[in-house]
Formats: structure tokens, C-alpha cells, sequence
């Protein structure tokens, strides 16, 4: 019933879902760098979504594996656990209004490998909200998010990075929903303090239902930096699959 309650949009590449979800995720992506270094990242620390109550979810991460390959050499390491906890502020599906809006906090625990782990626990409050226009079997929406990462101590390393994440995503046909995301980071204080950098992803989501309450999607995109002088990296790609159950 929690997600009878909320639109019936399909998971996004990179932007965080607005509503309710519950079942197991994984993502795979891979970044060139601006030093020419490849790195690799297995799982993305998604993992397990639990509905936990009428407006309440709950995710428990599966650690990374990342993977750098430089010039000569590859190393490779776990990254830090992650949790977090979702509180959906109000919504309406398609038929009632078709909106929804939700506060979550994330946690991320220092247990990565040397190397790999911010040696840090870090704090990840966000704001979401997403709108959409049309009915359950076809239309667009539009969902953002605001986030701000607080680490417990050596934010004059770590930094305090704010995220404003906002994709556009359509349902062009029964299984199909193309997208572009915008990521857009700004740190504070840290290695990268004063600098900001914004992301575009061009992708697409293929959705299925295979039972009654079970779907499953998978995705894929091109990352690339836009519209500031400064990144981390040249050129990306981001794929993901989903069971919700």
C-alpha cells in the first residue's frame, strides 16, 4: 500500500529515488580520469531497500569494489559501508497529483580498505522532491535533490561538498524511459575547496514486471563534465540493474 501512494516512476541512473522503494540494486560504472588513471566501481554501494513502514525505508549498502588502473599498474580496494534511512513528507500517484517528497540521512562507516576509505564517518542529510505530468502508462517527471556530506572530524581534508542532483526522465512507451541528469557539486573547504563541477548523464532505463509486486529494471548511460572549469574526470559510463519486490 506505501507505494499505491506514490507515482509509479522508474529508478534513475544517478539521481536517488524521490519515493518509497524497496528491493536489491547494483551498479557498475567507470570513470577516466584527468590524470589518464581508469577507475572502476563495482556496486556503487547500493544494495538492499526496505519498506519499514507506512512512510519510512531503509537501505543497507553492499561495500564497493573499486578498482584503479594506471600506467603500469591496478590496485584495488573495498569502500566504506553505507546506510540510510528515508522519510517520505508527502506524496500522491499519478491520479491524486502525482508528487512526492522525502528527507533522508545517510551514513558511511570507515571500513574500506587502505587506500579506498575516507577514514571518516560521514553524515549525508538530503532534501527530495520530484513532480511528474501524465498518467501510469505514460508522461514525464522531473525530481532534485539537495545533500550536504558532513564528515565527524578532518573536514579541512575531507571537505563539505553540496550536491543539487535533477533528472528529467519519460516513459515513452510500456517499458522504456529515456533521461538526463544533471549533478552539479560545490566544496567546501577540503582538497577541492572553492571548486565546483557539474556532470551530465544521457541514459535510458528498461522496466519490466515479471509477477504481481516484482519488476526489474536495468540501465545505462554516458557521464561526461559540462559547463565548469574544473572535474575530476573526462568521460564515463553508469549502468545499473534492479529487482523490486
Amino acid at each position: 500500500m506505501s507505494e499505491a501512494n506514490q507515482p509509479h516512476w522508474a529508478s534513475m541512473l544517478g539521481v536517488p529515488s524521490t519515493g518509497l522503494t524497496q528491493g536489491f540494486r547494483y551498479h557498475f560504472s567507470t570513470q577516466r580520469l584527468v590524470n589518464g588513471t581508469f577507475v572502476r566501481n563495482f556496486g556503487s554501494n547500493k544494495g538492499l531497500e526496505l519498506i519499514v513502514g507506512e512512510n519510512a525505508q531503509i537501505q543497507v549498502g553492499v561495500p564497493a569494489y573499486v578498482e584503479r588502473e594506471r600506467p603500469g599498474s591496478i590496485s584495488s580496494g573495498w569502500s566504506d559501508e553505507s546506510m540510510l534511512a528515508k522519510f517520505r513528507i508527502a506524496s500522491a500517484n499519478e491520479e491524486e497529483g502525482n508528487y512526492v517528497a522525502n528527507f533522508s540521512l545517510g551514513l558511511s562507516l570507515p571500513t574500506g580498505s587502505p587506500g579506498f576509505s575516507t577514514k571518516n564517518t560521514v553524515f549525508t542529510p538530503t532534501l527530495a522532491a520530484g513532480k511528474g505530468w501524465g498518467t501510469h502508462e505514460s508522461g514525464f517527471d522531473i525530481q532534485s535533490l539537495v545533500s550536504l556530506g558532513v564528515a565527524d572530524r578532518n573536514n579541512a581534508v575531507t571537505g563539505l561538498p553540496f550536491i543539487w542532483n535533477t533528472g528529467v526522465q519519460a516513459h515513452v512507451s510500456r517499458h522504456i524511459w529515456p533521461e538526463i541528469e544533471v549533478a552539479y557539486t560545490h566544496w567546501n573547504r577540503g582538497w577541492y575547496s572553492g571548486r565546483s563541477q557539474m556532470v551530465v548523464t544521457y541514459g535510458i532505463a528498461y522496466e519490466r514486471r515479471i509477477a504481481q509486486g516484482k519488476s526489474i529494471t536495468i540501465g545505462a548511460g554516458y557521464q561526461e563534465p559540462r559547463g565548469t572549469a574544473f572535474s575530476t574526470f573526462t568521460r564515463g559510463w553508469i549502468s545499473m540493474a534492479k529487482f523490486s519486490f
